[in-house]
């Protein structure tokens, strides 16, 4: 995995004090022209390049000839010139000493030409062999809202006059990243924007990490298609937790890659969305499911300081609003605690008998008459330790009066040190009362009450989240060679060397050794169809259970013998799994797969053989901790199961979450070899849980280079 980019290597190229636009025109829709106009309010040096104006202003800026006859050294340029003049302008702008480039050229890798490829390969080479970082290309440029620096083709920047400060914005997406920063003309504080494009050069990761060094930056929300190497975002979510700021994530293309011919439960249930969701978790970083919630949920998260308390407290004008508000929250899974004995004497005191002095406090339409009745409520709710923030729904928008009271409930807000979240029912979406809320530092304004309980839940979650033991290690397992369907008494074994609890169980060729077989672990016994191209047994009658007898065993191999013929004739079969029959407990299922972003992925879930059918599972990054494989049980639809439902007895989920963290280190240690392991089930009961069936796929090893083929050759026979 590339490094991240150290934020100091950017600072020239990201937040300039002096830029060049190269390919400046002098008609002013041009994309150089247009990048020049936005850097009106820019108190630094800018200098246009194009040899038709050399010697006269354009824009308003001097104009030269070339990169060479620029006065000064730009910290920045900007590159507005087609494909095929882009790596002349790099090589000469490194000569010069610029501190790096933006490349608005299209025509790249994007294409699908492996050509165009291969010539955007060759740029990017080039650029780091200069040590010279490139944003882009095709990307639509950035904005350094501090400097006022408008380093992009995007029209009217000059109307973005929001204070700079608050959330960082990184897309790859150029439209989508301006579309945000657009907030900043309804005085949304926006401290920085960039946008990726083809990720040439830098990606959203580097781009990522150079804004949590900006002390005007306090959150990121960030929109991400892709990246080439996942791992780098768990790098970027390291030093999100270093810098203690918050990232709100989005991914764009969301859709699963299927699994139609997996050969496990867990290739259909592990699909690319919830592996991407997996990744991001274990980073640290804060996913929202659409783009409306991006920057609503960064910007209050750029507001909101760590919570003191964790319920949430509603006080509002509207009763109707009050119980739209508690039905949100409860779907988010938030608190909604009463008041304390003294918030409770003050709110009786206050609010009218027809009111409600509780969670939500309903002050009534009286409200709108007695300001002072809103502020003592409003008051008594802040200042009760069990709340964490008061929500105050805005029933209706009135220009004339809206504004003041968000000027009230800013003072109180920032006197409690709590956030209060505007609840902003009306149609009428934008007015002088939104704007005082968007530019209050202690309001957070959420246009979806679905949306803004979810930010506060992310909120909490985010500080709430400590620091876990680390996840074990296991040495790499002694795998076959050649890419391998492994059969269920084969995958356990190798289950069984890295300390997973597999029951006993033993081969048998014919109806006689399934007798023997039996004799010796002891009845009741389970036979099931040893062959290596049936995954899913019970599908041909493969499975026997609770066979009290020798009479039982050999008729149950007969049916499964038959069961194999008429339902799988071209498998191969080399006899029945002989298993002490274990008494009943919670089936769970273990997958784990190679993803080709994430590596090693990890699922748990509700299993046995309708594991597809309730789709009850979470998934991490492998390898986990026994913490975190018992934080994924606890988030299970099916976790009263083990926690003794309806008084059955409680499974041992610390020895669980052990199996489930030392099956995630096996896989980890399995490496690029392994396309997927499964248990399933994993019987759960009070006494422990044991592995029940199992199943591996593995790739070819690599080819080994023939030198260390060689050197392999001389130690083995060394040894012999």
């Amino acid at each position: 995995m590339d490094p991240l980019r150290t934020p100091g290597s950017l600072r020239c190229l990201l937040s300039p004090r002096s830029v060049a636009v190269i390919g400046v025109s002098a008609e002013p829709t041009g994309f150089g022209a247009r990048t020049v106009q936005n850097m009106s309010g820019f108190a630094g040096d800018v200098w246009c390049v194009n040899p038709k104006y050399a010697g006269q202003e354009l824009h308003g800026r001097p104009c030269v000839a070339s990169v060479a006859d620029i006065p000064g050294v730009p910290d920045s340029a900007v590159i507005a010139l087609p494909r095929t003049g882009v790596l002349a302008a790099v090589e000469a702008l490194a000569a010069k000493g610029a501190g790096g480039a933006v490349l608005y050229a299209s025509g790249y890798g994007e294409t699908d030409l492996p050509e165009r490829a291969e010539e955007e390969e060759a740029l990017r080479a080039r650029a780091r062999a200069l040590g010279f970082p490139l944003l882009g290309a095709n990307c639509l440029g950035f904005v350094d809202h501090v400097r006022r620096c408008g380093a992009t083709f995007m029209p009217d920047y000059a109307k973005m006059t929001a204070p700079a400060g608050g959330v960082g914005i990184v897309s790859q997406s150029g439209a989508m990243g301006y579309a945000l920063m657009q907030a900043a003309e309804r005085g949304f504080a926006v401290a920085h924007m960039l946008t990726a494009g083809n990720s040439t050069d830098l990606d959203v990761c580097d781009l990522a990490a150079f804004q949590l060094a900006m002390p005007e930056v306090r959150s990121i929300a960030l929109a991400v298609e892709g990246v080439r190497d996942a791992r780098r975002l768990l790098a970027l979510g390291e030093q999100a937790r270093a810098a203690g700021k918050p990232i709100v994530v989005l991914k764009l293309g969301r859709g699963s890659v299927g699994a139609a011919a997996a050969m496990s439960h867990t290739g259909s249930l592990a699909g690319a969305t919830e592996a991407w969701s997996a990744g991001f978790r274990r980073a640290g970083l804060l996913e929202v499911e659409d783009f409306d919630a991006l920057l609503e949920t960064a910007g209050f998260l750029a507001k909101a300081p760590p919570p003191r308390g964790r319920g949430v407290g509603i006080v509002t004008p509207s009763g109707g609003a009050g119980i739209m508000a508690a039905d949100h929250a409860e779907a988010a899974g938030l608190d909604l605690p009463q008041p304390r004995p003294d918030t409770a004497a003050t709110l009786k005191a206050s609010i009218p008998e027809f009111g409600s002095p509780r969670n939500p406090c309903d002050l009534t339409a009286q409200v709108a008459t007695n300001p002072k009745l809103f502020e003592d409520c409003m008051a008594a709710m802040l200042e009760d330790d069990q709340y964490a923030t008061v929500i105050f729904p805005i029933v209706y928008h009135n220009p004339g009066t809206t504004p003041s009271r968000m000027v009230t409930l800013e003072e109180m807000a920032a006197k409690a040190g709590k956030p209060i979240c505007i609840m902003w029912i009306p149609e009428s979406l934008e007015g002088p009362g939104a704007e005082a809320a968007d530019t209050a530092p202690h309001l957070a304004l959420f246009r979806s009450t679905r949306r803004m309980m979810a930010a506060i839940r992310l909120w909490l979650q985010h500080h709430a989240a400590v620091a876990e033991a680390p996840a074990p290690a296991l040495p790499a397992p002694a795998l076959p060679p050649g890419a391998a369907t492994l059969m269920e008494a084969e995958a356990k074994a190798l289950f069984r060397q890295a300390g997973l609890p597999v029951g006993e169980e033993r081969r048998a060729a014919d109806a006689g050794g399934a007798v023997a077989a039996a004799q010796a672990i002891g009845f009741p016994v389970v036979l099931k169809l040893d062959s290596p191209d049936v995954a899913h047994k019970t599908e041909v009658g493969g499975v026997q259970l609770d066979l009290g007898d020798a009479g039982a065993v050999r008729a149950a191999f007969a049916r499964i013998m038959d069961g194999a013929r008429t339902h799988a004739p071209q498998a191969r079969v080399a006899g029945v799994l002989v298993q002490r029959m274990e008494p009943r407990g919670v089936e769970l299922i273990l997958g784990a797969r190679r993803d080709p972003q994430w590596g090693t992925l990890l699922l748990v879930g509700l299993g046995g053989v309708q594991a597809e059918l309730w789709k009850d599972v979470q998934m991490d990054v492998a390898p986990v901790s026994p913490a975190r494989a018992g934080a994924m049980l606890r988030a299970l639809a099916a976790w009263p199961l083990l926690d003794g439902f309806r008084g059955a007895p409680k499974v041992d989920v610390d020895r669980v979450a052990e199996a489930i963290s030392r099956f995630s280190a096996f896989a980890a240690a399995c490496g690029a070899r392994l396309e997927e392991a499964e248990i399933n089930p994993l019987l759960c009961r009070p006494d422990g849980c044991v592995a029940v069936d199992g199943l591996m796929t593995l790739s070819p090893a690599p080819e080994q280079p023939q030198a260390q083929r060689q050197q392999a050759q001389q130690e083995a026979a060394a040894e012999a």
